[in-house]
């Protein structure tokens, strides 16, 4: 947990914006970027992009809805469609949970597998290049940090 941060005073209300305003610009750009690519390369859409990565990354390829739409910061019912796509795909398929049928998982198919793998490969490789090799490792790892600190600050 961080601690709070006293208020700056000195800072201009000029600079203040413009100091948010090129942090929205330059990850905004980079992230257009890096969707684009998907986009292009899978025809994905980033709420599909995040879900494939998010279950690729789990050791079990799978998880409850309500965990990935509060991860993709949806509301389950938005979250249907997105899971209506990935399951049309062949690349998802809905279980019961392991343990309360009630809950429903996603759980990678065979090719989502390999779709998920895919993904998280052109993403490493497109974030080393558009972000890391940019700024260097540990700034790099110093900004990741510091919008995670940001983050928790306000949710």
């Amino acid at each position: 947990m961080t601690t709070p941060k006293q208020p700056i005073a000195n800072i201009s209300d000029a600079e203040a914006i413009e100091l948010w305003g090129t942090l929205i610009k330059a990850v905004g750009l980079t992230n257009r970027n890096l969707q684009k690519q998907l986009r292009d390369q899978f025809g994905l859409n980033e709420a599909e992009v995040d879900t494939l990565i998010e279950l690729g990354g789990r050791v079990e390829g799978r998880a409850t809805l309500t965990e990935l739409a509060r991860s993709a910061a949806f509301t389950s019912g938005g979250y249907t469609k997105v899971t209506d796509r990935l399951c049309d795909r062949g690349l998802v398929r809905r279980t019961a949970h392991t343990s309360d049928r009630r809950v429903t998982e996603l759980e990678l198919t065979a090719e989502g597998c390999k779709m998920a793998d895919e993904l998280r490969a052109l993403v490493a490789e497109i974030n080393r290049r558009q972000f890391i090799e940019v700024i260097g490792l540990e700034r790099a790892r110093s900004v990741a940090q510091t919008l995670e600190e940001i983050r928790l600050a306000n949710q």
